[in-house]
Parts: C-alpha cells; sequence; structure tokens
C-alpha cells in the first residue's frame, strides 16, 4: 500500500500483521491478552483453531468467538497490542490474564485479584492520558469477570495495583518503602497501560490477574521454580473464568454490552 493511502485504521492492520502474523479479520469478537506461554497452550487445547506466529503468538478459535495475544512483558507491548485492538470494529471486549506480585500481608500465591484502578508508573500510559487521569479497567467487564468466578467457586480479592517499568526492585528499600505507603495491594508492569489506552480509544477492557510471587517478603520473591509451579497449578482456572466472562458477555449477562460497554466517558 503506497505510504499516502495509509490512515490509523491500515496502519494497525499492518502493525497487527507484523507482530501477530494474522490478519485483522481473523480476530474474533473477543480477545484475551497474556505474556506467558502456558496460557497460549492451554487455550489451543480447547477445539479448533488456527495459531500465527509473529514477534507475537496469537491463536484464533471461531468456537469460542475467541482470539488470544501473548505479547510478551512490559507497557510499551501492551500499550502496542491494546491500541491495535481498539481500532478493530469486531473487537467487543478484552480482558487480560496476567501475573502480579502480591503486596497486601493477607495474599497468597495463587490468589486472583480483580484490579480497580493502578497506579501509572510507567511511561506508555502518558501518550494516551493526561498524568492526572487515574488507570481503571471497565466496571462493567470487571463485575462480569467477579460472577464468572463466583461461578466457579473461586474467591477473588480486589484492590489497587502499581504498574511500573522498573523490574529488579525487590532489594530497593525506597520503593518497596513506598509500595506500602501507597497501600496497593499487588504489583504489575502491563495493567495501566491496557487501561489507559482501552479508556482513551474507547475499548472495553479489564484484567484477572494471579497472585505468582510475594516480593515484599524475602522468602517469596520470584523464582523460576516457583513461577511455573503457579502456572502449573493455577492458570488452567484462571483461562476458564476468562472464558466464561465471555460467555456471559455474549449472553448479555447483566447488561446490554453494546448499549452501555464502548464508551464511559
Amino acid at each position: 500500500m503506497p505510504y499516502a493511502k495509509l490512515r490509523p485504521d491500515s496502519y494497525v492492520h499492518h502493525t497487527l500483521h507484523r507482530y501477530t502474523g494474522s490478519e485483522h479479520l481473523e480476530f474474533q469478537r473477543y480477545v484475551l491478552l497474556t505474556n506467558f506461554p502456558d496460557y497460549t497452550e492451554r487455550f489451543k487445547a480447547l477445539g479448533p483453531h488456527t495459531a500465527r506466529q509473529g514477534n507475537w503468538e496469537s491463536v484464533h478459535n471461531p468456537e469460542l468467538d475467541c482470539s488470544l495475544i501473548n505479547f510478551g512483558i512490559g507497557a510499551p507491548a501492551a500499550a502496542m497490542a491494546m491500541h491495535c485492538l481498539g481500532f478493530l470494529d469486531q473487537v467487543d471486549a478484552v480482558i487480560m490474564l496476567g501475573l502480579a506480585g502480591g503486596l497486601a500481608e493477607e495474599m497468597q500465591m495463587g490468589d486472583i485479584v480483580l484490579p480497580t484502578a493502578s497506579i501509572r508508573d510507567e511511561g506508555a500510559s502518558r501518550h494516551y492520558l493526561h498524568g492526572d487521569t487515574p488507570a481503571l479497567p471497565n466496571f462493567k467487564v470487571q463485575r462480569i469477570i467477579a460472577e464468572a468466578a463466583t461461578e466457579k467457586g473461586i474467591k477473588t480479592r480486589s484492590g489497587i495495583f502499581k504498574t511500573t517499568d522498573y523490574r529488579m526492585w525487590e532489594f530497593d528499600r525506597e520503593f518497596a518503602d513506598l509500595l506500602r505507603e501507597q497501600k496497593v495491594v499487588a504489583i504489575d508492569m502491563e495493567i495501566a497501560a491496557l487501561f489507559s489506552v482501552g479508556y482513551s480509544l474507547g475499548k472495553p477492557v479489564g484484567a484477572l490477574m494471579l497472585i505468582s510471587d510475594l516480593p515484599l517478603t524475602r522468602s517469596g520473591i520470584k523464582r523460576s521454580d516457583s513461577t511455573r509451579e503457579v502456572l502449573e497449578e493455577f492458570c488452567e482456572r484462571q483461562l476458564d473464568v476468562g472464558l466464561r466472562s465471555f460467555r456471559k458477555l455474549n449472553e448479555g449477562g447483566v447488561f446490554q454490552l453494546g448499549e452501555v460497554l464502548p464508551f464511559e466517558w
């Protein structure tokens, strides 16, 4: 395509194809975002699908009316994925299935947490929202996720997260003290960017986060073996809740998706 004919939407189509290997029309009505291959492999096992590989991996299951993108780690990649999905008219809602570090004293590895907001301690979201604007998930998507978890007999927690681009902070006492002062319940590297881009572009997005480590305690700092154990034991349950949430959205749930979800401002 000549550069003169590129538009924001056609540029997104090219970008999606470069990064996921998928054509934009392959994406289904609902999209799961993740950054670990465990979710991708379990999603593939659910039925007939098409898998594509670019810098990111994408999987499409028309029977579930759902696609999945494994975009890797960090707010810039999360923002790019959400930006692209924001320009796909056929996509009605997005849910992030991710890992987070639990900071509240009562949290345990394997807990499911629904973020109510996230402090924007990363650089990607500032390109979409003013610095004073909080990063919030779509409330109605989060409500549906909470109902889906309850139906599965899963107790969820909720609270404010902190999304940071500072990965190796666990032995930084000043940063750890700040987390305690801010009274955040968990820390991650993506959701503030996802929420900010989704809100800016009018694409409903929620998050269902799995506590994989307890980084404020020396024994709870993430290790490769501990992360593997958590994923093996809990990620299938987390995926099931995400898909159940989409089914509830498709059925109408407590609200009509098209009537109230696209914009909240």
